[in-house]
């Protein structure tokens, strides 16, 4: 059963993360509909800084910024793991293949595939524990 890291890599590795990330962005600078003057009545000094306000959207869209974190968390512990974890990472969650054919091919059996996948898995928790 996928848990939710199963999720994140998955979306790290087919480049669903980076799309989501541009999306939002793109949703942020588009929907610029809302008003500051509550008390109605017309604003005096109406000067449109929808370049800083799109700017200042994204700084503190809580959204954009766990996808970030998350992105450059598994940046740094993916680059440092050894050569065979990253090549069945990078099989598993961005190619989607099976265990069985990913341990015919790195000539490995599927339980230590599994350890070498969990343990992958137990260094992302701590950091992205706020994340998830």
């Amino acid at each position: 059963m996928a848990d939710k890291i199963d999720h994140l890599l998955t979306d790290y590795f087919t480049g669903q993360l980076e799309a989501n990330i541009k999306l939002r962005k793109l949703e942020l600078s588009y929907h610029n509909d809302h008003d500051d003057n509550i008390g109605g009545g017309r604003m005096q000094n109406n000067i449109v800084r929808n370049t800083e306000t799109t700017m200042l959207k994204v700084e503190s869209d809580r959204l954009i910024q766990d996808w970030l974190y998350a992105s450059q968390v598994i940046d740094l512990m993916f680059a440092l793991e050894l050569d065979n974890v990253q090549r069945i990472i990078k099989a598993r969650y961005g190619k989607r293949r099976t265990w069985i054919d990913i341990s015919m091919s790195e000539h490995v059996d599927v339980r230590t595939l599994s350890r070498w996948r969990d343990d992958f898995k137990n260094k992302l928790k701590r950091p992205l524990k706020n994340v998830l």
